[in-house]
């Protein structure tokens, strides 16, 4: 890219390119107005008109028009923006959007299936105050009004769009599901690990993978987590899904054409960002190692292009300082994929399938590991209710 970028977004365009907005240098503290575009025709990158003002940690959503809505972010320490841009990208040019009913940085925001934008969450004045409050952007108006508040304060939670047009949030606390119709949250099953940072991807069957991110841990800190955990919306339950390869937070996670989802990079839970890149396949439940990045990279973007590549842009690398450089990921087709080499210190969950996502799946879920033991389903009948039955009485007498 043009510049080194961190904390910035990236837009796949209905053109096949790759817009990408402001963000920041690093600890020199610089922020961006300036924005870019991706050819994947031409691996080219080339300079666009610029924002009216510089922002990170702001949203970017594509609208049903083509066009991006950038709302929020911030200009620096206490500069929270409730401003917002619209980039149009066959004039290529940006226009003032209505202003937020709030300033927010590190907000979440969701295209809703009527074509409105959901946007919730999100710090207000820079000192840690993260807020319930949400609002919806009507793209043929031109204003925000605002909707029922999530039932905790959130930041660095996800929206996931669900089949039902109804909307997942993961953060913390447990999750919730917006109602766009009746403009309301309810809950949604019980997660067994709360979590920020991470990654939650709707699969090609409608279930949403959660995986990574920060965790409650309470005392010494929230280490990052290689736990995931998948949502099924038909029974509104959890269930346990297989244990990543390597514990990661400021990922990326991308659904593939062919419904595996790869995630890249990342911050591990002993500090430094990650080369590693991982594949998710929903089929067998099962991470293995995919192709690892050239460089180290955390709060970076990725971006799902045309032709089923998969474009990772800029991020932390392995010094103090922000990347410009980008790649591309080819995938291998799903036969030829590698199977897991997995090292000594992966969970045999890793194999394991998931759970049904069931009401007892979800009421167990913080349980141990020893809850998989799909494995035996090759072992007689009367075995495999022997050990489920035992592994049953012993989860209700630890609740």
């Amino acid at each position: 890219m043009h510049s080194a970028r961190g904390y910035h977004t990236s837009t796949a365009l209905p053109t096949g390119q790759v817009l990408v907005v402001g963000g920041d240098d690093g600890p020199a503290g610089t922020r961006f107005a300036s924005a870019e575009l991706y050819d994947a025709a031409a691996n080219t990158w080339t300079m666009v008109a610029s924002m009216g003002t510089v922002r990170h940690l702001h949203t970017a959503t594509l609208l049903k028009s083509g066009k991006v809505l950038v709302a929020g972010g911030s200009t620096g320490p206490g500069g929270i923006l409730a401003s917002a841009e619209i980039y149009d990208p066959a004039l290529n040019r940006w226009s003032r959007a209505a202003s937020m009913s709030t300033p927010r940085a590190g907000a979440t925001a969701v295209l809703l299936s009527d074509g409105h934008v959901l946007i919730s969450g999100g710090i207000r004045s820079g000192r840690g105050d993260t807020q319930a409050t949400a609002e919806v952007y009507d793209p043929d108006t031109n204003r925000w009004s605002p909707t029922a508040s999530m039932a905790q304060v959130q930041g660095g939670h996800t929206l996931t769009l669900l089949g039902n047009g109804s909307v997942l949030m993961v953060g913390a606390g447990q999750p919730q599901l917006y109602d766009p119709i009746t403009k309301t949250w309810s809950q949604a099953g019980i997660i067994a690990y709360q979590r920020g940072s991470h990654t939650a991807t709707r699969l090609t069957d409608g279930r949403v993978l959660v995986a990574g991110g920060f965790g409650d841990t309470g005392v010494g800190g929230n280490p990052e987590t290689d736990l995931t955990e998948i949502y099924d919306p038909i029974a509104n339950g959890w269930g346990r899904g297989a244990t990543m390869l390597s514990t990661r937070a400021f990922h990326t996670a991308t659904l593939l054409a062919d419904g595996r989802v790869l995630v890249a990079g990342g911050e591990s839970a002993t500090g430094p960002y990650l080369a590693t890149t991982e594949l998710y396949d929903p089929i067998t439940n099962r991470w293995t190692f995919a192709g690892p990045l050239s460089a180290t990279r955390g709060a970076h973007t990725a971006s799902l292009l045309p032709d089923g590549r998969v474009l990772v842009a800029g991020g932390w690398g392995s010094g103090p300082d922000t990347t410009a450089s980008a790649e591309i990921y080819e995938p291998a087709p799903r036969s030829a994929a590698t199977e897991p080499s997995a090292p000594a210190t992966a969970s045999p969950a890793a194999s394991t399938p998931a759970l049904a996502a069931s009401p007892i799946a979800a009421s167990q879920g913080r349980l141990s590991r020893l809850e998989n033991v799909w494995p035996f389903l090759a072992a007689p009948v009367l075995l495999l209710l022997a050990i489920v039955t035992f592994r049953f009485v012993r989860r209700r007498r630890r609740i």
